[in-house]
């Protein structure tokens, strides 16, 4: 069955004990659609990531293309096997394990009017836009941290936003449905049935004509080249769910 996003209510038919209600958030969620863009990032938006540390710092955005190379016609999109859902402050480590799990087995996102838009060549860009900040006077070099990042062995990358999927509307789909009503029950503590509660996501990032809903990224590592300039190249390996939860600790 299906419910909008605004009107959603997962409800349960508990029998014997309750505990708290569940309350999932999507920010930054992983999806077989890319990363929920609950920050409205835009594309070429650039990250230096520390990989030892685990952390993230946004940087600049790095002027793309007005038209991306490629972009499929505006269809029915189904964004499934939400991952990277965070819960309520302090919940059982059991019961957040199983709320993922149902909220990934049985919940979806329809996207309506989705088209996916990928923009091609962006390590040419990204060298580009160095060397007009170059030129303009600032020092790259050191907001970017591109001398670190490119030693032998740097524990420093780069994740650039390389492609989004628009949409103008999107609503939560759950199958196993119980009594015509959307719900959703997980084995709580001590014999207790909880409750998902989804009434407070709004899938704000999706609403609206061309919403930049879902984000695709590319993680880059940057070297020196055999003419003495910075260049870089893929890392591959990082899922979406690592950066969705990176994206969650700006």
């Amino acid at each position: 069955m299906k419910l909008t996003s605004m009107t959603i209510s997962l409800l349960s038919l508990i029998a014997g004990c309750t505990s708290a209600t569940v309350i999932p958030s999507f920010d930054y969620a992983s999806t077989t659609l890319g990363v929920y863009n609950s920050g409205l990032l835009n594309v070429g938006q650039l990250f230096v990531w520390d990989t030892k540390a685990n952390t993230l710092t946004r940087l600049d955005e790095v002027p793309f293309p007005s038209h991306p190379s490629n972009k499929s016609i505006p269809t029915t999109l189904i964004a499934s096997k939400i991952s990277s859902v965070s819960f309520n402050v302090g919940l059982d480590a059991t019961v957040k394990a199983s709320a993922s799990a149902a909220i990934k087995d049985n919940v979806s996102i329809e996207v309506q009017n989705g088209s996916r838009e990928e923009y091609g060549s962006t390590i040419t860009l990204i060298s580009n836009e160095i060397v007009r900040k170059r030129n303009a006077g600032e020092d790259v070099d050191r907001a970017w941290l591109l001398k670190p990042a490119a030693q032998p062995g740097s524990a420093l990358a780069y994740v650039l936003v390389r492609g989004i999927v628009i949409s103008d509307k999107a609503q939560l789909v759950a199958r196993n449905s119980v009594g015509g009503k959307l719900q959703l029950e997980v084995p709580g503590k001590n014999g207790a049935t909880e409750t998902i509660d989804l009434s407070k996501e709004s899938l704000a990032s999706c609403a609206g004509s061309k919403s930049p809903c879902f984000l695709s990224f590319q993680v880059l590592r940057a070297y020196i080249n055999e003419r003495g300039n910075y260049d870089f190249e893929p890392m591959r390996g990082v899922s979406n769910t690592q950066i969705g939860d990176l994206l969650k600790t700006l």
